[in-house]
């Protein structure tokens, strides 16, 4: 069965080190779009620190953002939300604070973190836009004062050993999802917020069924939309997990395996 509508995961799969929209995956989703195939950015990511080359290419419907807690259109308008209260994500700053974390908070659209933003950072990732977002002294305070409830709470882990005990504390108070899009991650959703509840959401909007939609992704927070997709293609860098549900594997991601793939499933070598 023909696909008409592909979620395409970014940072592991789209982007090349996190940043990097290549020229061939640039035409694969607008060769994509122009067979007639919806072609919907799904990422962790707020939708302010999407890379503007993904942002403009023409023809997108809209954008998954924070793990589907805010779906938007092609300007930014948010047609879709699932959120956490913000009185929650106040208590999991909190907690965040006792840990050697770098936390950070989807809110509106965009990502806020601390104005002491740890230089690890860099180290991790390779390159400095944590530090170009929106700061504050103290992340939790403003949320308080914000009284604005939250897309997705994010933290980056300097103790990975300490990822179990993190994650247990915090559902044990709070009834929240928890994802990564690595090892040394952690995030927050609302319950319902996923990838997958998302793409069940854009097929109800656009009318299309599971079974002609396909998923591309690497990491943990993919997992519900391979679940929820009638075709699933795990990156070659991927994790373990996705691969064995996957119904297919892609090269790398600094291969070109996700316009690789969306090659494959333009010409419908993969169905």
């Amino acid at each position: 069965m023909a696909v008409r509508l592909v979620a395409l995961d970014l940072d592991g799969t789209a982007l090349m080190e996190h940043r990097i929209f290549s020229e061939r995956m640039r035409r694969a989703v607008l060769d994509a779009l122009g067979a007639g195939i919806l072609v919907v950015p799904a990422t962790g990511r707020s939708y302010v620190d999407i890379p503007e080359a993904v942002r403009k290419v023409p023809g997108i419907p809209c954008f998954l953002t924070s793990n589907g807690a805010n779906i938007v259109d092609g300007t930014g308008k948010s047609i879709c939300t699932d959120l956490i209260p913000w009185v929650w994500c106040v208590r999991a700053l909190r907690i965040l604070e006792e840990y050697d974390t770098q936390p950070s908070v989807h809110i509106n659209g965009a990502s806020v973190n601390l104005k002491t933003a740890d230089p690890r950072i860099v180290a991790r990732y390779g390159n400095s836009d944590y530090f170009k977002r929106y700061s504050v002294e103290d992340l939790a305070g403003y949320v308080e004062e914000q009284r604005t409830d939250v897309e997705k709470v994010f933290a980056v882990l300097f103790e990975r050993e300490r990822k179990a005990e993190l994650t247990a504390r915090i559902t044990s108070e709070l009834s929240l999802g928890v994802s990564a899009s690595g090892p040394d991650n952690i995030e927050f959703n609302s319950l319902t917020a996923s990838k997958g509840h998302g793409l069940s959401m854009l097929c109800e909007q656009f009318g299309i069924e599971a079974a002609r939609t396909a998923a591309i992704g690497d990491s943990i927070n993919d997992i519900s939309m391979f679940a929820f997709a009638g075709c699933s293609v795990a990156m070659g860098n991927g994790e373990t997990c996705l691969k064995e549900m996957a119904d297919y594997e892609t090269e790398d991601c600094q291969e070109d395996g996700a316009a690789r793939a969306l090659e494959r499933l333009i010409s419908g070598e993969w169905k």
